[in-house]
């Protein structure tokens, strides 16, 4: 055999790869390949020399710490805390990091009643603190043994802790909201859209010579524009309800509130008619409103107070008559509204009578009366600056405007007309913005 041919074979294939093009092509590809087994040969071996020792020292050394500047503030601001079930005025505050003893012992020795220091769930408590936890002074309203509603202030004075018995300043601005009924319950669904309780005994008795409100279904709405009555920038009661528009089965329906004069008013649709007939009979026969609904300073208690009903001046003695039949659930002396009586014209629907010098003969608790019987007379007994009749109208238990809700309503002479067509224009806007909105607003005051 000739070895020498042999020999020349990988060469002349050395030299014919070297030669072709695309022989080198083949050997770069082949690169990775052998990058591959290489390096698992390498890892293979298990072979590695020991690490060196290192020797470790520790070294201590005391560091001056950065000079701290607290972020605590002093300046007082209020809060609002809503109440939860269970809770004390003390517990409340312990919740708000509140611990500040003298607050405390304040508290305990208040003059106030304790009843009056009571709170319920779900309403709203005004702090000011500040992120010390110093208590300086809070604020809510609450109802009083007459059933009225009272503001209680409590504030920190030059040192001295004490009760404030002040007018307090306040600014009426209007709310608005517009609700999609998406289920079948009204009343909850007005509630989570933030529907005040007040505002929704008004609605539900504007159309109630039209349809009930509990009969809107799904794909109906309402759009409403109402008094708020903000105290240092906090709401803390309602007002009228000045606009609403109800969509129902297709279709619109549209209440203006207007003010008659500075104590009553009545609702309106948009062309100046009455919306609904009211009570066929007044309590006082030609009587004057003296006090209307809403917000008023009371001047036996110095203190703001929700007066919840309307007062008629008359002079002692004046008859009073049932506006509307219905059966007395009510006829007794109480502290703060002396001789009262309360008549029950419906399932959801009562009216009360209070400061009777006298009641009529024969009157108690389950008798029937028709529009225009005798009930009592005025008089100044319970809490009375003088004589008068204190006239309240309750929906579901709930206090309303009475001149809204069931008093007989007036036309309007022709110079009224023009002045509920200037007023209804800019509430007509105001609707009209919330009818054009494509999503339910909870809040666009």
């Amino acid at each position: 055999m000739d070895y020498r041919k042999l020999l020349k074979l990988p060469q002349s294939c050395v030299h014919r790869l070297m030669n072709h093009h695309l022989s080198w092509l083949g050997l770069a590809a082949s690169l990775p390949l052998f990058g591959v087994v290489t390096a698992f040969a390498v890892a293979g071996n298990g072979d590695q020399p020991e690490p060196p020792h290192v020797d470790v020292e520790t070294v201590t050394q005391r560091l001056a710490l950065p000079v701290y500047t607290s972020s605590i503030s002093t300046t007082p601001y209020w809060r609002d805390e809503q109440v939860q079930r269970g809770d004390t005025l003390g517990r409340l505050l312990n919740r708000l990091g509140v611990g500040n003893g003298e607050a405390q012992r304040f508290l305990n020795s208040s003059p106030l009643s304790k009843n009056l220091l009571k709170l319920k769930d779900g309403q709203t408590l005004s702090v000011q603190t500040n992120d010390a936890g110093e208590l300086f002074g809070l604020r809510f309203l609450n109802d009083d043994e007459n059933g009225e509603q009272v503001m209680v202030a409590i504030e920190k004075a030059n040192g001295q802790w004490r009760a404030s018995a002040d007018p307090l300043e306040t600014q009426t601005i209007q709310s608005m909201r517009s609700i999609d009924i998406e289920s079948d319950g009204v009343g909850a669904v007005l509630s989570r859209a933030g529907v005040p309780p007040e505002i929704r005994a008004q609605l539900n008795e504007i159309f109630t010579d039209r349809f009930e409100l509990a009969s809107l279904k799904q794909g109906d709405r309402i759009n409403l524009v109402f008094e708020s009555l903000l105290f240092n920038g906090s709401p803390i009661a309602n007002g009228n309800l000045l606009a609403a528009e109800v969509e129902h089965g297709g279709q619109s329906y549209r209440a203006y509130y207007f003010a008659h004069d500075s104590e009553s008013g009545a609702y309106y649709d948009e062309n100046g008619n009455p919306i609904k007939k009211g009570f066929n009979e007044q309590p006082v026969r030609g009587a004057r409103i003296s006090s209307g609904y809403g917000m008023r300073y009371h001047p036996v208690l110095h203190s703001l107070r929700m007066h919840k009903g309307v007062d008629y001046a008359a002079v002692t003695g004046t008859p009073i008559v049932a506006p509307a039949d219905g059966i007395v659930a009510t006829a007794e002396t109480e502290n703060g509204y002396g001789n009262v009586v309360v008549i029950r014209h419906s399932a959801k629907m009562s009216t009360l009578y209070g400061h009777m010098s006298r009641f009529a003969p024969g009157m108690h608790a389950g008798k029937s009366v028709k529009a225009g019987d005798l009930i009592g007379y005025v008089g100044s007994t319970g809490r009375s600056t003088g004589p008068h009749l204190h006239f309240e109208v309750r929906i579901n238990n709930e206090a309303v405007d009475p001149s809204t809700a069931a008093l007989p309503t007036p036309g309007l002479s022709a110079q009224q007309r023009l002045a509920f067509r200037q007023s209804s224009v800019k509430l007509s806007a105001n609707l009209k913005l919330l009818r054009e909105l494509p999503v339910t607003v909870a809040q666009l005051d």
